[in-house]
């Protein structure tokens, strides 16, 4: 198991004895026990360092007077295990954070890695307070969440016109703003909430999940440069749309074509990929299609078979799929 090689004592019905390498019938070896407090209960740890390598624990509840960053002796903020990261000299961090809210702000310092990962499933840490690190020029080492909520008003680089950020966040929420000169950002299965601001490049990925979910609130995402999307799997959306045409009786006329830009949001970019339904299959007095996409604007052809009274205001829907995408703004 390696260096603390700890033994776990688990209660067992019937009458045997439970034996093999972690489940033992002989003594356990002192300092070196992980004791459960019951069921749903985190275990505690029987040693005065931190049982994994370059972890700590933090809890806003049940924080001790005298923290170490042990299951048993965990720290009151997130800045604590940071700053003790710091004072030994590691490079990257592992911080488990407990349900609760935390309110105070975080600083991140150049030159260390963190992840910030609540501890269970259900109810998750609330991180309220602004973060700010202290990014790199060229680039930065990249800053974690999971199983994380983010209320904080921002998330940015000490200095938003020099400093390069790097974030990553899987199965949480954040509603924070993201500010940065270049930024490298993923969101696996996670909300993107808050507006993101790159003075200089910005180079994002999604999966799925995570795109669906943020179209539900249309945050505004862009670059004074580049702007790079890359997408994990099938990664589409849809927006209802009318195709209208008002002509004198009629335009276009039967046998004759139109072209019309309809207007959808700023995430559609020149290289997606458009189909378009009709909503109403029932009418079949015209035939339209896709003729081409620029940013904001799917231009679609509209053909009049045999219409010969009322003008066209026909509802549509576009199916939108986003691939790799390289934009200069």
């Amino acid at each position: 198991m390696g260096l603390y090689d700890p033994q776990m004592r688990v209660g067992t019905s019937g009458t045997g004895a439970a034996l093999g390498r972690n489940y033992a019938t002989n003594a356990a070896t002192a300092g070196r026990v992980l004791t459960s407090q019951g069921d749903n209960l985190p275990p505690t740890w029987a040693i005065g360092v931190a049982p994994v390598a370059r972890t700590f624990f933090v809890d806003v509840v049940n924080f001790s007077a005298t923290p170490t960053g042990t299951l048993a002796a965990p720290y009151q903020t997130i800045q604590q295990p940071i700053n003790q990261a710091v004072a030994l000299g590691w490079t990257y961090v592992n911080i488990i954070v407990a349900p609760g809210i935390y309110i105070g702000p975080v600083a991140i310092p150049v030159g260390l890695e963190v992840a910030i990962a609540g501890w269970g499933q259900n109810a998750l840490p609330i991180l309220s307070g602004n973060i700010t690190i202290t990014g790199g020029i060229g680039t930065s080492d990249p800053v974690t969440f999971e199983n994380c909520v983010i209320l904080a008003p921002n998330i940015t680089a000490a200095d938003p016109l020099t400093q390069d950020i790097e974030l990553r966040f899987y199965n949480s929420e954040n509603f924070a703003a993201i500010a940065g000169f270049n930024i490298a950002v993923s969101w696996q299965t996670s909300t993107q909430g808050g507006n993101v601001t790159a003075g200089g490049d910005l180079d994002s990925t999604w999966d799925d999940w995570s795109w669906s979910h943020t179209l539900n609130i249309a945050p505004a995402i862009g670059a004074a440069g580049f702007y790079t999307r890359n997408m994990w799997g099938a990664v589409h959306d849809t927006y209802p749309q009318t195709i209208t045409i008002n002509g004198v009786p009629i335009s276009p006329a039967a046998g004759c074509t139109a072209f019309v830009d309809l207007v959808v949001p700023a995430y559609t970019r020149a290289d997606d990929r458009v189909q378009l339904q009709v909503a109403d299959p029932a009418v079949r007095d015209f035939v339209c299609g896709v003729h081409g996409v620029a940013a904001g604007v799917v231009t679609v052809w509209i053909t009049n078979l045999s219409r010969v009274s009322t003008d066209f205001a026909d509802d549509v829907l576009l199916l939108i799929h986003h691939e790799h995408i390289i934009v200069e703004t």
